[in-house]
């Protein structure tokens, strides 16, 4: 309907006015009004064509109305304020809009976004040196929440995990183990090396398949793969607690050493006036530096050691011009805060190899601040290297729950720093947002029961006769935001921002208890009145359980 409004408007415009008026048809788009006093949805085209058709905003939107004539699903446009188009939903199209979500769900009512194409998103990419923590959590459920976001609206989403699995981390985990195996001190563990306790356990098992007769000089590989595999281990394993798989775990020893190689002679290529990006160190034979500040970055960086090995960077560059060559329409990256300087490095020397066109057409970031534990009001200390922190796995039994922990790390954007109350989560109040919104569904649910079991049910087919029956202002109130659904959806989708799904949610949760709290809906006496507003009820339900599926998290019918 919007879409369809979006257009006549624009159509109008351009009958009155000429085609040329209008920059893009996203000038004459209908969002939902602010004050429902004034309308259901409004349009503000007339405010932005003022001065270029030299009139007045109130006679420009006035003009469009009168062009606009009778539309179908519209009962009233009118003039407001400084110029605002204002549009009034009949009853009848919200009725049978409405019957149409409680029949076939939220799913045919969402937009085609993707059209079939592809998209690769990479998140929590953490490199295993250990358990995932609380940081790592925010980061998986966000990153498969936007998975889950682009696939309702028809992209074909794979998920991918890409980790280091050489360099300086691996071999302190791998040496780290070694202390432990040969049953060392804690003090010969190594400057940046890793002391949780998982450790030991892993030494144990060690020893009982291989003996104790390794040897750090002689079985270093043993040690760092060994390492690595019980990590990874580790790390699909708490992924699972959440409901989250890949479709590939990528290392960066695919990378190494041709594709880095080929990667940096693709810079080689790249610059202004046809010089180098990248060049060598005046002091060294083999160190390599990347001219970062001819892209716009502060500073240049070391992209190759002297000893040949390659600098953090550089890997993540190949990485990311494998994934572009690949041919995915769409690719996502979800980091944490503290990879913003390195995303925007990696962005740079993109742009530079591919174009920043195709880059920014191609290419979105999602950057998420870091989390705060709270417990009794406390913050709660967190360290992986020193062994003080709150793993994954513990944070999901302590709350108890995968739904919990999922849907409130969703309840904020991605930029703002997260404080989770663990106290809060355990609570089984609406003071738990997802206890709030899970208790509507389930209750819903007990509504339908309870009417089925008194012979009421939702009819299949529509009846216009609804539109009556559901014209009372609770009614239109909770009618008015089930059309608003899958707009918001769409927008959250385009924006990469699942938590707007929680504030849908929220919102519906709410407005199905005023309705309900105001409405008799199953009343024996008046049948057809009843299965009228049990329809409205299961929109209401169709519509979070949907919501929440898209959000990963369960729908109970029963609390």
């Amino acid at each position: 309907m919007r879409d369809g409004l979006a257009r006549m408007i624009a159509e109008a415009v351009d009958r009155i006015w000429g085609p040329e008026v209008l920059e893009d048809d996203q000038q004459a788009e209908v969002a939902s009004s602010s004050n429902p006093e004034f309308g259901d949805l409004s349009c503000q085209v007339a405010m932005q064509l003022a001065r270029k058709v030299r009139t007045g905003p109130v006679e420009v939107a006035r003009r469009i109305v009168e062009e606009l004539g009778p539309v179908p699903g519209v009962s009233s446009f009118t003039v407001d304020g400084p110029g605002f188009i204002n549009i009034t939903l009949s009853g009848s199209f919200l009725a049978s809009y409405c019957h149409s979500l409680a029949v076939s769900g939220l799913g045919p009512h969402l937009p085609d976004l993707g059209a079939g194409r592809t998209a690769l998103v990479e998140f929590v990419s953490s490199n295993p040196t250990g358990p995932l923590t609380v940081g790592h959590c925010r980061q998986a459920v966000l990153g498969d929440a936007i998975s889950r976001l682009l696939g309702a609206m028809g992209w074909k989403v794979s998920r991918e995990y890409y980790y280091n699995d050489g360099g300086r981390q691996m071999e302190l985990l791998g040496r780290s183990l070694e202390v432990r195996y040969r049953g060392g001190e804690e003090s010969d563990i190594p400057e940046g090396g890793y002391r949780g306790n998982y450790l030991s356990g892993w030494a144990e098992d060690l020893r009982s398949e291989y003996g104790d007769g390794l040897e750090w000089e002689s079985d270093r590989d043993t040690f760092v793969s060994y390492a690595e595999k019980r990590a990874m281990d580790m790390i699909r394993s708490d992924l699972e607690l959440l409901g989250i798989g890949y479709d590939r775990f990528f290392t960066e020893s695919e990378l190494i050493p041709e594709a880095v190689d080929r990667t940096i002679h693709m810079l080689k290529r790249t610059g202004t006036f046809g010089e180098s990006l990248v060049y060598s160190d005046p002091g060294s034979s083999n160190k390599l530096w990347l001219r970062f500040t001819e892209l716009g970055r502060p500073q240049d960086r070391v992209i190759r050691r002297e000893d040949g090995s390659y600098t953090y960077r550089m890997p993540d560059i190949a990485y990311h011009v494998d994934k572009f060559r690949r041919g995915y329409d769409l690719l996502v990256d979800v980091f944490g805060s503290d990879h913003l300087d390195t995303s925007r490095d990696v962005v740079a020397a993109l742009e530079a190899i591919f174009g920043a066109d195709e880059v920014r057409r191609r290419l979105r970031v999602v950057i998420h601040q870091f989390v705060t534990l709270l417990c009794g009001g406390e913050r709660i200390k967190m360290s992986t290297r020193s062994g003080e922190y709150v793993t994954l796995s513990r944070l999901v039994e302590d709350v108890g729950s995968a739904d919990v922990t999922r849907y409130l790390f969703l309840t904020r954007r991605a930029e703002a720093h997260m404080d989770f109350d663990l106290d809060l989560a355990r609570r089984e109040s609406s003071e738990n947002p997802v206890y709030y919104v899970q208790y509507a569904h389930a209750r819903i649910s007990g509504i339908l029961r309870t009417a089925e079991d008194a012979g009421v049910n939702v009819p299949e087919e529509y009846d216009p006769r609804m539109e009556d029956i559901l014209s009372g202002v609770h009614e239109r109130e909770l009618m008015r935001l089930l059309e608003s659904i899958p707009v918001e959806t769409a927008a959250a989708a385009e924006s990469l921002e699942p938590h707007r799904l929680t504030e849908i949610l929220a919102s519906l949760a709410t407005g199905f208890h005023r309705f309900y709290q105001h409405v008799r809906v199953v009343d024996g006496d008046r049948p057809f009145e009843s299965s009228s507003r049990l329809m409205l009820c299961r929109a209401c339900m169709r519509c979070i359980a949907d919501l929440l599926g898209i959000l990963g998290v369960n729908a109970p019918r029963r609390m």
